[in-house]
């Protein structure tokens, strides 16, 4: 895994927390997965393509005044990059407030993420996903 990964999912996070969904797409491969493990029941849990990922997080920039993921620790799993996140947000129309730590695994291939896995409850469950242990 090299430091290049890590750039790419730092530039993303980026992009998210700067309200840039084109800018967080550019990140992606074309047939990048994202699977949300803590998603909403209306949400589904796993979708597939940078239009299905734009239609999720144009329901999240909707339903939110502003989310954000701030980044307590980047971790390097071989070939994927694991961000100890804190998400916090406030919903625009129902006040509902989101603030939850959580471990994102980030997986790329030729400097684009090809799948993101958001929501393990703890680093040994987003390393072992990677294929790695502490």
């Amino acid at each position: 895994m090299s430091e290049e990964n890590v750039e790419v999912v730092r530039k993303l996070n980026a992009a998210l927390n700067g309200g840039d969904v084109e800018g967080q797409l550019s990140y992606l491969a074309e047939d990048a997965e994202m699977r949300d493990l803590r998603s909403a029941p209306d949400q589904p849990l796993t979708v597939t393509g940078r239009d299905a990922i734009r239609a999720v997080w144009a329901e999240w920039s909707t339903a939110f005044d502003e989310l954000r993921a701030d980044i307590d620790e980047w971790i390097q799993a071989g070939d994927a990059v694991i961000a100890h996140a804190h998400w916090w947000g406030t919903g625009r129309n129902s006040g509902v407030v989101i603030d939850t730590r959580q471990y994102d695994l980030f997986e790329l291939e030729d400097g684009k993420v090809v799948r993101a896995v958001l929501g393990y409850g703890s680093k040994e469950e987003a390393l072992e996903a990677a294929g790695l242990s502490e």
